[in-house]
């Protein structure tokens, strides 16, 4: 599976829409253990993405750390991580780093995409739009997940599909979480190739001296049945 398929950033379209509960869903739902990197607002501890993550890496703009370091460092993570997330809840284009970059230059930096996480409400079309836009803008691809949305949403006025539904009445637990996303979110990591085997220096003369012997025989018995008695000549 690539890589950027993996790493995510992942944001809400308004301050009325908890991008948490999109974070906590998809950790709850792909295959693998799942890790946030979270820039600013710090995670508290009743929150509820908290269970949900294997680790949480907490920065804040106090680090003052470059773009360079703040690459390499979500890098790092997901060495160790099958899924990570990276959120920053001031937004993706607020200046969090030193100096002054900010999510989407962060998220442009490592090859990453974007989860867009939206809700129900009159705007949401409108702020989801706005969103995608911005971060094509920064030659970020993002998708889209719905949280609480209910039957009175209207679904095709988003300019894309949504790849994952939270529901309103989600367990606690995010039981069934798998089934609220498309496969191509929760989908297992493709299996190693195997490796072609390979042949020893000491393997590869062996096999050529069998021919060798091969051929030996070969000569000497076609050289014996030409000088057998009554062969003909």
């Amino acid at each position: 599976m690539d890589a950027r398929r993996r790493l995510w950033m992942i944001m809400a379209t308004s301050a009325e829409v908890d991008w948490r509960l999109g974070a906590a869903a998809v950790a709850a739902a792909v295959d693998v253990p799942a890790a946030l990197v979270i820039i600013g607002t710090p995670v508290t501890e009743d929150d509820p993405v908290r269970p949900r993550m294997a680790a949480i890496v907490e920065l804040s703009a106090a680090d003052r750390l470059t773009l360079e370091q703040a690459r390499d460092l979500v890098l790092a993570v997901r060495q160790a991580y099958g899924v990570v997330l990276v959120a920053a809840p001031a937004g993706p284009l607020v200046p969090v780093g030193s100096p002054d970059w900010a999510l989407a230059d962060l998220v442009a930096a490592l090859g990453a995409a974007a989860l867009v996480v939206t809700g129900p409400g009159p705007d949401a079309v409108n702020h989801t739009t706005l969103a995608l836009g911005a971060l094509a803008g920064h030659g970020i691809s993002a998708s889209v997940i719905t949280v609480g949305a209910g039957d009175d949403f209207d679904e095709a006025a988003l300019p894309v599909t949504p790849i994952g539904r939270v529901p309103a009445d989600h367990p606690a637990d995010f039981a069934g979480a798998a089934g609220w996303f498309h496969p191509a979110l929760v989908a297992a990591a493709e299996p190693a190739l195997p490796e072609k085997p390979t042949v020893s220096g000491r393997t590869f003369v062996l096999g050529l001296l069998g021919i060798f012997v091969l051929l030996v025989v070969l000569v000497c018995g076609v050289a014996w049945l030409g000088a057998s008695p009554g062969h003909p000549s």
